[in-house]
């Protein structure tokens, strides 16, 4: 049974995120960037994360209620949310580890619920935003390194010098600090096959790290953004969710992997339902038009992705569906944590309803061996 397989290993969530402490940034930046310090500002309509240059966000109402506390699996309906009552287990680390015992969670990657640093306009204050973050991060997974597996902001918003230099700085702190993974923007001004690209993929390809691109950060919440009705956050999150294939199409029709064979990208919190199409079309595409397409690729765009390509899922039957389709061995369960969307506190029983008909082999992968391998966790 799916069950025992996952209450006997422990589960390993591949995508979980944290709360920031509100006064991380009027605490932790330089004296000169505190006037200007991402923080928390209650209104009457709830609590809103204010980043300079950047429209502010209600604290768990708006893109699928982030981070709210959630009963027995259900969502908390409520118009006006206060950052103090979101779940204590999403801001201390102690009280994580108890909701990791709870919903049969031996460790997490653990993504920020901040991710609007990456568009602030000012390149040193985002830098020093960054920073800043990476270092409390580090303190909130030393509680329980083991289990708490860190993931890196970079401050990556353009492909010019500066930026990259900045984003290969962060990068190399980010491993010398022991973070488990460093994150790209799930787009940024200019598309990821663009050449001004290339230095980054040389040091990131030397530091080694995984290269996770997380929905919902850099620039693509703005090209998906939209005006409308009662729906419109809806829409909003479906086209976020499904947004990763533009960033997969630049990266291997770019020759991103083909060049740099030992870059190792996540596609995170976008589950897999989607990669079995997309690679069948490109593949397709490869065959009919390879002779003149540039840069050329040598072998069809699938064999870069299997090789290359990680992806994460929680609620995804469709995706297990096409496993046949896909390499087993690189995709990885997440309860997303602690996300309306996610599957805490039930996750064992989702893990039973979405892979209870696979092989123990394979549930073992796809809940346990493929982010152990990928991470290094024992």
């Amino acid at each position: 049974m799916a069950v025992e397989v996952a209450t006997q290993l422990k589960m390993i969530s591949a995508d979980s995120h944290v709360v920031e402490p509100p006064d991380l940034w009027l605490t932790r930046l330089p004296e000169k960037y505190r006037d200007r310090a991402p923080h928390i500002e209650s209104r009457e309509d709830g609590d809103y994360q204010v980043t300079p240059g950047v429209d502010s966000r209600r604290v768990a109402g708006e893109l699928g209620g982030m981070a709210i506390n959630k009963g027995k699996g259900e969502v908390i309906e409520k118009k006006t949310w206060r950052w103090t009552e979101q779940r204590q287990g999403a801001m201390d680390p102690r009280a994580r580890l108890v909701d990791q015992d709870l919903d049969g969670i031996k460790a997490e990657v653990v993504y920020p619920n901040w991710f609007t640093l990456g568009l602030i306009p000012d390149p040193d204050l985002r830098a020093a935003c960054t920073r800043a973050y990476n270092e409390w991060l580090v303190e909130f997974c030393s509680v329980a390194p083991d289990r708490l597996i860190g993931a890196a902001q970079l401050p990556l918003a353009e492909c010019d010098e500066a930026d990259i230099a900045a984003a290969i700085a962060e990068a190399r702190r980010a491993k010398d600090l022991g973070l488990g993974t460093v994150m790209l923007p799930h787009r940024v001004e200019r598309p990821y096959d663009h050449p001004c690209f290339e230095p980054l993929w040389a040091e990131l390809q030397d530091i080694g790290l995984p290269i996770s691109v997380h929905i919902s950060t850099g620039t693509m919440v703005s090209h998906f953004s939209r005006e409308g009705g009662p729906a419109s956050t809806a829409i909003l999150v479906m086209k976020l969710k499904t947004g990763l294939s533009h960033a997969t199409f630049e990266l291997i029709w770019g020759g991103v992997p083909a060049h740099f064979p030992g870059l190792r990208f996540v596609m995170t919190e976008g589950g897999i339902g989607w990669i079995a199409f997309v690679l069948r079309f490109m593949d397709h595409w490869w065959e009919d038009h390879r002779h003149y397409v540039e840069p050329k690729l040598e072998e069809p765009p699938s064999f870069y992705f299997h090789r290359s390509f990680w992806a994460t899922f929680e609620d995804d039957r469709p995706g297990i569906l096409t496993l046949p389709l896909l390499n087993e061995e690189h995709m990885m369960w997440a309860s997303d944590y602690p996300h309306t969307e996610g599957t805490f506190p039930v996750s064992v029983a989702r893990v039973e309803q979405d892979l209870g008909d696979l092989s123990d082999e394979t549930r073992r992968k796809l809940v346990h061996d493929n982010a152990a391998a990928l991470y290094g966790i024992s």
